[in-house]
């Protein structure tokens, strides 16, 4: 005879398994961002002493005005791989995380499946019509996780796209105001 209090006792195990697993990639995620914001805070901070300095040591405001073009280019670069890099984080961890609940996905559908079948094997005569329900309810359901994994995947490309996008467009902007500065000659 089949144990289904068994099987059930071995899914919630496997359940529990996945939450600490999907807790673990969100802390590693948050561990990678909090690292990348640890390291822009200190960056952004050397920059800013740089350019106190640099505006301290300006003895005329046509070369404050050169210290401010001369910045604000790299200033947008900087900006610019600071979204890619955030975006690029956010899209392992998603990676990471679809794989995770593809993969477990794929074990709770197995056990789930072997579960009815077993349970159909020790039903009463005149259940088929319920077994049957139960599978096409699963198929049904996996059906839709995958239309709904496949859109999913599409948003996320499009989305990269988008961002290398406004990306370039940034720099763009950034290098056309950078050369657009006038700047007035001294009178001789």
């Amino acid at each position: 005879m089949y144990n289904i209090p068994e099987q059930v006792s071995s899914f919630n195990k496997s359940n529990v398994d996945a939450v600490v697993g999907f807790a673990g990639i969100a802390a590693v995620s948050t561990e990678r961002f909090v690292d990348f914001q640890l390291q822009i805070a200190k960056a952004v901070f050397a920059d800013a002493v740089a350019q106190a300095q640099a505006i301290a040591d300006a003895k005329d405001p046509q070369e404050l005005v050169k210290l401010g073009t001369a910045t604000a280019q790299p200033a947008a670069e900087k900006a610019a791989a600071y979204v890619q890099h955030v975006y690029a984080m956010a899209a392992q961890t998603q990676s990471e995380i679809g794989a995770f609940v593809d993969k477990h996905i794929a074990e709770a559908n197995r056990t789930l499946a072997t579960l009815i079948d077993e349970t159909a094997k020790h039903a009463p005569a005149g259940s088929e019509s319920i077994v049957a329900a139960a599978k096409s309810a699963m198929s049904t359901a996996n059906q839709a996780y995958d239309a709904v994994s496949k859109v999913g995947k599409q948003v996320a490309e499009a989305t990269e796209a988008t961002m290398q996008s406004v990306a370039k467009a940034g720099l763009q902007a950034a290098n056309n105001a950078a050369t657009s500065v006038p700047t007035k000659k001294k009178a001789a």
